[in-house]
């Protein structure tokens, strides 16, 4: 992936998750409901982000691997 598609990548999981918590923030909830929903919303994008570095690393390794032979 080029620099140009793994900032728009970035920008669009930046852009979906601060929609989700402002629409969270938003919602007529409990505090205590709203908190477990922001915070299970930040698990989910951390995971997200860890899952797409080690993909981006593994793909690296396999370019670089092929570039050394």
């Amino acid at each position: 992936m080029d620099n140009g598609n793994t900032k728009f990548l970035a920008g669009l999981a930046a852009g979906l998750g601060i929609g989700t918590v402002l629409g969270i923030l938003l919602a007529p909830e409990k505090g205590s409901e709203t908190y477990k929903k922001i915070e299970s919303t930040v698990k989910d994008v951390a995971n997200d982000l860890v899952d797409f570095g080690v993909e981006k690393a593994k793909s690296l390794t396999k370019e670089t691997e092929k570039a050394a032979k």
